[in-house]
């Protein structure tokens, strides 16, 4: 019995870590903004098929805003002690009947997978208490792991959602 038992709270471990608590419709929605924003897409610096993307959503740091911090791993699984992504900042809003992605800010950034450690390589616009809630939301993100969406997918039209960025006249 206690072996049964062992062995199904070892099964929700796995699960626990195996499958990340996301909702993927919103994450799904903000890769549609980074492979077809016009200037996100410029951000992808490789000609990639998959994105390895996690996020999460702050309602406090922007008092008034809904933040959606967006991560993407060049490879969720490097052989190395590091890890190289893209962060991406976006409010959310609502406009006829759409949900807008407005792209604010972004950066480039390693991982290392031993301690503590993000490094910036390209930081974000902001300075320290930007870098500081980025990092935060990285660490989260990492937390609840990163789902890979296919960039063919992620071209399909999106009705509801609308595309901004921070370039974009108001």
């Amino acid at each position: 019995m206690r072996n049964v038992a062992i062995f199904i709270l070892a099964a929700l471990a796995f699960t626990a870590v195996a499958a990340p608590q996301q909702d993927s419709s919103i994450l799904r929605q903000a890769g549609h903004c980074l492979v077809e924003g016009r200037d996100a897409k410029k951000l992808l610096h490789h000609d990639r098929k998959e994105l390895n993307l996690g996020y999460y959503i702050d309602t406090t740091a922007y008092p008034g805003e809904r933040t959606l911090y967006v991560i993407d791993y060049e490879d969720p699984n490097p052989s190395k002690s590091q890890m190289k992504g893209l962060a991406f900042v976006f409010f959310l809003g609502d406009r006829d009947n759409r949900t807008v992605f407005r792209l604010e800010n972004n950066a480039t950034f390693v991982r290392r997978r031993r301690g503590n450690g993000i490094d910036f390589v390209e930081p974000p616009l902001g300075g320290v208490w930007t870098e500081e809630h980025l990092e935060a939301a990285i660490e989260h993100i990492n937390e609840q792991g990163v789902t890979a969406f296919r960039v063919k997918d992620l071209k399909e039209k999106f009705p509801d959602v609308r595309c901004e960025s921070y370039s974009d006249a108001r």
